[in-house]
């Protein structure tokens, strides 16, 4: 039967949940005072938890909205590998994320579709202070995930607002997978308590602190968007490996005594596992190769993508302020690679000049028939301007300062 423990980890508290074949078998919690060692405290916490010593519980860990960045990421390369989008989730952090001083750890993504993910960075510090405190109570976290992500599988709401000292996540779930996520002020409460699913609601109406608890304890080991764990400290060797490891000694030692003329097969053997070895790392090399070719590709692609952007509205403003003075702006049109304009101007000839100047703008020229009209007592003259863009110059820095 598994046996697994769910660890929640926010600004000012630290809860645990133990499930033992889906059903809650503990529910401890501690407060976290200002100053206090996130390690330490979890260290304590999980010293009076009934954890089995064989087999050893599967260890989740969420971190609560003061602790992890949650956000829906479109405009990436039109990839569906979720280990490429994590990739290059991961080199844009500072982009995606912020960073406030503080270390980010990144994790997998859950693709929503090409292009499209849910990613999530975590405060590296805590993910560190959460591991030293784990193997102090002799047990390995297996993954890390923002809070938010798991209050489905605890939760039975469309919405819910889960509050963590002064951060405040508005989570939108449809059948218990998120669909938006918001973060909001720390004043902001819940119009009325979320619903627990039944085996939370078995722990009565304290149930409710521990949903992210229990989301994590019941994650499925399928889940994409995780962090996994970092691993040991240097040096940090566990006993049974250094037992281990001297039985394994005392064996090969008695086998060499008894047996010296296996020892040059052996030797062989090494050799031979050696050569492939170095095989296997050469084709490792060359996939790892192929694998960074393809996401720089892809990274020029959208760099490209996006060097050739401007702004419509910033051109219609360049193209209002560079009209003569006594004309207006009737109608406007443009794409990446054209527009055109019908303005009412005393002369229609004195509308394609101030054009020309105009930054991103090409061979501006009338084109049609130029009719007139009176407007407001005034003859003015009808026109229709047409012209090329360049969208590279249109979308470099600058180009808005530029303009007459």
């Amino acid at each position: 039967m598994t046996f697994s423990l769910g660890i929640a980890v926010g600004a000012d508290h630290v809860r645990a949940v133990a499930l033992k074949g889906g059903r809650i078998v503990a529910a401890t919690e501690a407060e976290l005072a200002a100053g206090d060692s996130l390690s330490a405290a979890v260290a304590e916490l999980l010293s009076g938890a009934p954890l089995p010593r064989y087999p050893r519980p599967r260890v989740v860990v969420a971190l609560g909205p003061s602790l992890s960045q949650t956000r829906r990421i479109a405009g990436l390369p039109p990839l569906d590998d979720p280990a490429l989008l994590a990739q290059v989730v991961r080199e844009g952090a500072g982009k995606f994320f912020l960073r406030n001083g503080v270390p980010l750890a990144t994790m997998g993504v859950r693709v929503i579709e090409p292009g499209a993910v849910w990613a999530a960075a975590l405060d590296e510090r805590a993910v560190r202070a959460v591991e030293a405190g784990c193997r102090s109570a002799g047990v390995r976290v297996h993954r890390f995930v923002p809070a938010v992500a798991v209050l489905g599988r605890a939760l039975t709401d469309a919405e819910v607002l889960w509050a963590d000292g002064g951060a405040v996540a508005e989570v939108r779930l449809n059948g218990g997978d998120m669909q938006s996520v918001r973060r909001l002020s720390g004043g902001q409460a819940p119009a009325a308590p979320p619903t627990p699913v039944a085996a939370l609601a078995a722990l009565g109406d304290e149930g409710l602190r521990f949903a992210d608890a229990y989301g994590a304890a019941s994650l499925p080991e399928y889940e994409p968007m995780v962090l996994r764990a970092f691993g040991g400290a240097a040096g940090d060797v566990p006993a049974w490996r250094m037992a281990l490891a001297a039985g394994a000694l005392a064996a090969a030692l008695v086998f060499a005594a008894v047996a010296p003329a296996l020892r040059a097969m052996e030797a062989e053997d090494r050799a031979a596992a050696r050569i492939a070895a170095v095989q296997d790392r050469r084709r490792a090399a060359a996939e790892t190769e192929r694998e960074l070719t393809r996401v720089t590709e892809a990274l020029a692609e959208a760099a490209a993508f996006d060097a050739a952007r401007y702004s419509p509205t910033l051109l219609l403003a360049d193209l209002t302020a560079a009209l003569p003075a006594g004309s207006a702006l009737v109608a406007f049109r443009a794409d990446t690679a054209a527009g055109s304009v019908v303005a009412l101007a005393p002369r229609a000839a004195a509308v394609v000049r101030p054009l020309e100047k105009v930054p991103g703008i090409v061979g501006p020229e009338i084109v049609g028939p130029v009719t007139r009209e009176a407007l407001a007592g005034r003859e003015v003259e009808r026109v229709t301007v047409r012209f090329g863009i360049d969208a590279v110059r249109r979308a470099a820095p600058g180009a808005q300062e530029a303009a007459p």
